[in-house]
């Protein structure tokens, strides 16, 4: 039975990306069915001009699933059916009141760099928390240990680069790159699908996610990613005058004449607000609020940073996006309300832990640096 179907790579495209954590090991090897696919080629950059194209987009639209891509259009990555007798698949349940997070590793067929411009995704309704993609890397500070391809792990946090994360079950969501810039994944890729479900019901549930990645057009750009990950969270718990409240913080600085085009924040449920700001000749600008507010920063996408299940996303269109000159840098904070009487502290768990996470994306790629 073929569990993921994987289809040749050309054309057009959509994307998201981001750096974090390791997995622990609970399940089988065995690797998954895949379709016959024929390499997928480099995108060739195209001549003059030096600016990205059409502006970046972001969209929701509900949906019951999510279709492969054409014969010749992309990949689709797709979870296996529950499956008791198989050591990968049985983990693919959620039983009544259960909380699990699981890493699914899928080795892509690309036998040469692969630049990625789109990200769409699916995540059946029910017990579908979110899911976030990492490009698998056995070195650097967040490095993750490859798995044979197919395997299923219980897992905390996926190693490498965090490259594509939805919290919207029920829905096709789609996030596109501006036109130009491909985010690059180098031959045979692994990724790491890295899924949280939750079942508040009474009956056993069988969550599905689905993933297709599409090829960026006429590269000219490679996309880099800025991402902060605060371990100072300690929350102290409740007390008789009232919950525990912490703010962290820390700031980001990328390369001059870097061209971001995407902006958010990630965290977990003890979050009441994460502001992402660009300082500039001294003034700081807010691009990113997530949490409950009368009035959102311009840049922000309508309907985003409602909570910390639906964060803020801003999007800038070109040609000069959001421009960083000499001296600037990005602020970011995070503010939490703990009601339980534990401390909450840095982990993966939403439950119980916090994370404090701005995630830029920009182009050309270069080295950033957040603290």
């Amino acid at each position: 039975m073929s569990h993921i179907k994987l289809q040749a790579v050309v054309g057009v495209a959509l994307s998201l990306l981001a750096e974090t954590f390791g997995c622990s090991s609970d399940g089988g090897s065995k690797s998954p069915t895949v379709a016959p696919v024929s390499a997928a080629p480099s995108a060739t950059a195209s001549p003059g001009g030096s600016d990205a194209g059409a502006a970046p987009r972001y969209s929701v639209e509900a949906a019951t699933d999510l279709p492969s891509p054409a014969a010749g259009a992309g990949f689709q990555i797709e979870t296996p059916d529950y499956n008791a007798s198989d050591p990968n698949a049985q983990l693919m349940i959620v039983q009544p009141n259960q909380e699990i997070f699981l890493c699914y590793h899928v080795t892509l067929p690309n036998t040469a760099e692969l630049d990625v411009g789109a990200f769409q995704s699916y995540m059946s309704p029910g017990s579908s928390h979110h899911f976030i993609v990492f490009q698998q890397s056995n070195s650097g500070p967040f490095a993750g240990t490859p798995q044979p391809n197919g395997t299923i792990q219980s897992c905390g946090f996926a190693g490498g680069t965090w490259v594509y994360a939805t919290s919207t079950p029920g829905a096709v969501v789609t996030s596109t790159m501006p036109e130009g810039v491909g985010l690059p994944f180098p031959a045979a890729t692994q990724l790491v699908l890295n899924m949280h479900f939750i079942n508040t019901g009474t009956t056993a549930l069988y969550p599905k996610v689905k993933l297709n990645i599409l090829p960026a057009a006429s590269v000219k750009y490679k996309a880099g990613v800025m991402v902060s990950f605060n371990t100072s969270i300690n929350v102290p718990g409740a007390t008789a005058s009232g919950p525990g409240m912490q703010t962290v913080s820390g700031t980001c600085t990328a390369p001059a004449g870097s061209k971001f085009f995407s902006m958010s924040t990630h965290t977990h449920k003890h979050a009441t607000a994460a502001e992402v700001n660009f300082v500039s000749a001294g003034s700081a600008q807010p691009i990113v609020h997530t949490g409950a507010d009368t009035s959102y920063p311009a840049p922000q996408q309508p309907g985003t940073g409602t909570d910390w299940e639906h964060p803020g996303v801003a999007l800038w269109n070109g040609p000069d996006f959001l421009t960083v000159q000499q001296g600037d840098s990005f602020t970011y904070s995070c503010s939490y309300s703990n009601t339980a009487t534990t401390p909450v502290t840095v982990g993966e768990t939403a439950a119980s832990n916090e994370m404090c996470m701005a995630i830029g994306y920009y182009y050309p790629a270069g080295t950033t640096s957040c603290r």
